[in-house]
């Protein structure tokens, strides 16, 4: 039989043995514990991360909706921006009628045959208008015609908005001419009918009446008197018109700037030049669209020519304009 003293050796070696057991778990247990505690971390950083990216986004948005005015106002001017680049398909409608120009009849006024020039006496009397608008050029092409002192004609369309009213608005107040073009700009829907299009363009005279307090009675046709788009006779269309009190104008000098071509401002004012040189009275074609910023840039430069023309000058459409119509209509028509 064993001794004690043979004994004791083997019992500390047992503790020493599961002492040093005890010590290699806790330090597996510690090493599993700080593993663990990494991927946590590493999990909520990444977490955090995703939200600082939405918040960093949130605030470019918040930003880029007040340098417009507000969150709202940047949505509006989105849309606004989106409706007007999809009007290009229309544009590409209204630059067909420009290729068909019938001899423009002008009520009370000859023009001189090819190759003579006005009498020196006659005052050139010329009219910029502007098609399609408001829009986001608006307030830069008013700004340019205060400068040069200058009154235009804006064939506007029916837009909603706190920055449309206020583009209504100041034309009227600036001393501009408030004409109609139509409420939707949809020739589909505006030519179905002579029904369709009474319709549609009472709901924008009524539109603007609110807005401005002026009761507008000029108007121009989408695509002009002479489209080739209406399902419905245009002289029903422009009979309702002379019989309701309304004046339409066509125009007899086009920029040329309706297409989806981009013209540079050089070759805009170079249209707008040929084509008033041998008229007394000249009717100017444009447009107000986001995408037509080059008309805009051509604007300083074709007013300065025009004013720098002897015995011309530049108006607003008004009662005693004579209209540049492409269809016109015989006194039995009207009576009919």
């Amino acid at each position: 039989m064993a001794s004690d003293k043979d004994t004791l050796p083997d019992a500390r070696r047992r503790r020493v043995q599961r002492l040093k057991k005890e010590i290699l778990l806790f330090f597996a247990a510690a090493m599993l514990i700080s593993i663990l505690l990494c991927v946590y971390l590493l999990v909520k950083v990444a977490a955090l991360e995703e939200k600082l990216t939405a918040l960093e986004e949130l605030a470019r948005g918040v930003q880029a909706g007040a340098e417009i005015g507000s969150a709202e106002a940047a949505e509006q001017r989105i849309v606004q921006n989106i409706t007007e680049e999809a009007g290009t398909l229309e544009a590409l409608v209204e630059a067909g009628k420009a290729s068909f120009q019938p001899e423009v009849e002008e009520a009370g006024r000859g023009e001189p045959a090819d190759g003579e020039e006005l009498p020196e006496e006659t005052v050139r009397k010329v009219y910029l208008t502007f098609d399609d608008g408001p829009s986001s050029g608006t307030d830069e092409i008013l700004d340019i015609l205060a400068e040069y002192d200058v009154k235009a004609t804006f064939f506007v369309v029916g837009k909603q908005g706190d920055w449309a009213q206020e583009a209504y608005r100041r034309i009227v107040e600036e001393g501009h001419t408030l004409g109609m073009h139509s409420y939707t700009h949809d020739y589909q829907q505006i030519y179905a009918s002579l029904d369709a299009y009474t319709e549609d363009l009472l709901k924008l005279q009524d539109y603007l009446y609110q807005v401005t307090g002026v009761t507008s009675v000029y108007v121009r046709f989408p695509g002009g008197s002479s489209n080739r788009v209406s399902r419905t006779d245009m002289r029903e269309l422009i009979v309702w018109l002379e019989e309701s009190g309304f004046t339409y104008y066509d125009w007899n000098v086009s920029a040329q700037d309706a297409s989806g071509v981009k013209l540079e401002p050089e070759k805009i004012v170079e249209n707008c030049l040929e084509g008033l040189e041998k008229k007394d009275n000249v009717i100017i074609l444009m447009h107000d669209a986001a995408s037509k910023h080059t008309t805009v840039e051509a604007l300083p430069l074709l007013i300065e020519s025009i004013q720098a023309m002897e015995n011309t000058e530049l108006l607003p459409i008004t009662e005693d304009t004579v209209p540049v119509q492409h269809v016109k209509i015989s006194q039995e028509e009207t009576e009919e």
